[in-house]
């Protein structure tokens, strides 16, 4: 079943630039000190995006958290579903992640010229 939410986490980058998300998630979970409940780490231009280590695997509009092993599985899954997707196409992280979402995470393929400043709203 598919839940459609109007909260959404929207990516935009190259292959190369989703890459560093996923490189990110790494980098969290590999860190011993994420490993306890509650630690999170802001991310973004703007730090908006907050990645917390939780009890369970969960996109909200405020954060994705999970345990490590929920991040480590999210990691598997952007990087399956990014290597399956050509450029100009997308997809979404959602009921595949957590069943308790509240909020989406869509990720846009784009080329490999891309500027990811050419979709700030806010930079404009």
């Amino acid at each position: 079943e598919k839940i459609n939410h109007k909260n959404e986490w929207m990516f935009y980058g190259s292959k190369q630039g989703l890459c560093k998300f996923i490189k990110l998630l790494d980098d969290y979970t590999n860190n011993p000190s994420n490993h306890f409940i509650s630690q999170h780490e802001h991310y973004g231009p703007y730090s908006y995006l907050k990645v917390m280590t939780w009890n369970k695997a969960v996109i909200t509009e405020n954060y994705i958290s999970g345990t490590i092993e929920n991040l480590k599985n999210l990691r598997k899954i952007i990087a399956d579903k990014l290597d399956k997707t050509q450029t100009g196409n997308s997809f979404r992280i959602d009921c595949d992640y957590g069943t308790d979402n509240t909020a989406s995470a869509d990720f846009f393929l784009m080329d490999d010229g891309f500027d990811p400043v050419s979709m700030d709203k806010n930079y404009w």
